[in-house]
Order: C-alpha cells, then structure tokens, then sequence
C-alpha cells in the first residue's frame, strides 16, 4: 500500500449557511482534485465553533463525520489556505511555516482594510484566479511565488440550455442588493411589457437552485461585488450563464476580465444604474444573429473552463511544492 502524504484543509464558519458560497464550493473542488492524486490525500478539520445546520447548500456536510479529530501538523504535510483559514496558526507558524503552504488569493486582499490583507506577507505558494486580479497582486508584491489557475463550472453538472425561458431578464443581484432593487423597478417602468425577475436574499438553497433560475432567462444581468469593495477574484455565476447559452450582460469585476469579453461574450456597461439601463435595452433590442453571435461565442470560452483542466493545474501545482518551497529566493521576510 501506497503511503500518500497529508494535504491539510482548515474549513470554518459561524452562521448556518456559512458552507454555501462560491469561494467554499471552489475550495471543495480543490479538496476533490488531490483525492485524484497518486502521492498526495486531503484531509479537513473543522474547529469547535463551526456552526452546524443541515442546509443542502452547505457544500462541506458531507464531509463532517470524515473530519480530522484536531489540528495537527506534521512535518510531511502540505497546507492549503484560503480566506481566513491562516488564523487556525499562530503567529509565529504563519510567519514562519513548519511546512509548505498554498494558499488562493484574491486583488482585494492587498486592500489594507481587507482582514485578510496581513495575510499576503506570510510566506505561501500562492493561487490566483484571473490574469487580472494576478497582475494587481504582483504589482503589490506577495510573499512567494504566485500561480493562476481559473476557477472551473462542472459542465456535467448543469441543467441542459433551456430554448424556452420564461422570463427575459434575470438580475442576479445579491452582491449589489440596492442596485439590483432600483434597476428591477426602472425596467418595470421602461419597459411594462417584459418578463423580469431579481435575485436578492434570502440566498437560494443550493448551487443548482440557482443555476436552475439563471436557466430560465433569456438574458442574465449580473452585478457582481463592485470596485469599492475589492471587486472578483473570479465571477462564477456570469461563466456559468455563458454555458447555458444566455446573453450576458455584466460589468467589469477585475476577475471576470479573462471570460466577459466585451462586445464579444457579453455587453459589458459601467457600473451605474444609468448604463446598465442601457446595455439592458441594448440586449433586449439586439438582432437575433448579433445575439446567437455573442452567445456561441460565450459557450465556446465556458468550454474551456471545465473541471479537469482545473484538477490537472491543480494536481501539478502540488507535485511542485517542495521544490518551489526549497527556493528561500522566492521568499523575503
């Protein structure tokens, strides 16, 4: 039998649907790619004040009963951090780490208001998620080398692209909740006709409730968290309205630079009630071979975000760790 070291995850939250975002999902994608390698097995640890619900969204129930008893590193493990997970250390181990550490990162951590921008001084192998929210953190500087690996949609996962919505536009707007309300009652005055929907809380139940909503539109309108607040490392939800064959119309986020190509993929408008207003109409009055341009376009960039190119950057980042954290070059104090 094959002795297969420890890669450590450290998972938390203190409210009952603390286990349904993105960012966890895309940590536990994480957690399911190195259960694919041949050298390396993940193992979680959920500390005490983990608070406990049976949501179907919480994306790490089903791993409760498989936890680690404690937090315990050994001197063959490797750590994989996210968020705040560096807090499960002490100081003196988070400047000094007894054992490789990769961690993803995000533009707006190297905000210093940011409660994880203290974070980016620690040494780590570091994991961005677009090239533009990569460039930001090179430009600010982060201790140890810095990888880009794109976040990834499970396509088998996804309903197949519905030809018949029921309504014309779904405004995904939990991150933007204001915004999302007023734009919801201007279209109903512009225009009295169409069949429009608004996503605000309560968050839906589970990722393919979502994406079962997201699916029954014909344009999805997204206002993902703006610039003041650190923009995206990522965008998920507008890649994943792409694999379902909708006309995208969202602003630039930093990290949905790579995939919402403007006037390419998606209509992309300032980030203000006004020109949002205005790509909406634009989308609504678009001629039929312009959208099925936009939209095919949209499906073929989705395509390249699937989850196997994601586990195999993944999987070859980890087989690289002990050589990168030998580099003591690549770390300054």
């Amino acid at each position: 039998m094959v002795h297969k070291r420890r890669v450590l995850f450290h998972r938390t939250w203190t409210k009952p649907n603390g286990g349904t975002s993105g960012g966890q999902m895309k940590v536990r994608d994480a957690f399911e790619h190195f259960r694919h390698s041949p050298h390396f097995e993940p193992f979680v640890y959920f500390p005490k004040e983990t608070v406990w619900h049976p949501n179907p969204g919480n994306v790490w129930w089903p791993y409760k009963d498989q936890a680690l008893p404690e937090w315990d590193i050994r001197p063959s493990d490797v750590l994989f951090l996210a968020g705040t997970d560096w807090l499960v250390m002490p100081l003196s181990e988070r400047e000094h780490p007894p054992v490789p550490v990769m961690n993803i990162v995000h533009p707006r951590h190297t905000r210093p208001e940011d409660s994880r921008h203290a974070f980016l001084h620690h040494p780590a192998i570091r994991i961005a998620k677009s090239s533009a929210g990569m460039q930001i953190l090179q430009e600010y500087g982060v201790n140890g080398p810095l990888f880009l690996i794109p976040d990834a949609i499970d396509l088998d996962l996804l309903p197949a692209p519905n030809p018949h919505p029921d309504l014309d536009i779904l405004i995904a707007g939990l991150k933007n909740e204001a915004l999302a309300l007023s734009l919801y009652q201007s279209l109903k005055r512009r225009l009295p006709h169409i069949r429009i929907e608004v996503q605000v809380r309560p968050h839906l139940p589970t990722r393919s409730d979502f994406l079962q909503l997201l699916n029954r539109t014909r344009i999805a309108v997204f206002l993902p968290l703006p610039a003041e607040k650190g923009a995206e490392g990522f965008y998920l939800p507008a890649l994943e309205a792409m694999a379902l064959k909708k006309l995208v119309v969202c602003p630039y986020a930093v990290g949905n630079a790579d995939f919402c190509l403007p006037g390419v993929t998606c209509l992309q408008p300032d980030y203000n009630e006004a020109s949002l207003l205005e790509a909406i109409e634009e989308a609504f009055a678009m001629p039929e071979d312009a959208q099925s341009s936009m939209i095919r376009n949209g499906w073929e960039v989705s395509r390249r975000h699937g989850l196997e190119q994601e586990r195999q950057a993944y999987l070859s980042l980890l087989n690289q760790t002990d050589e990168l954290w030998q580099q003591p070059a690549l770390f300054h104090a």
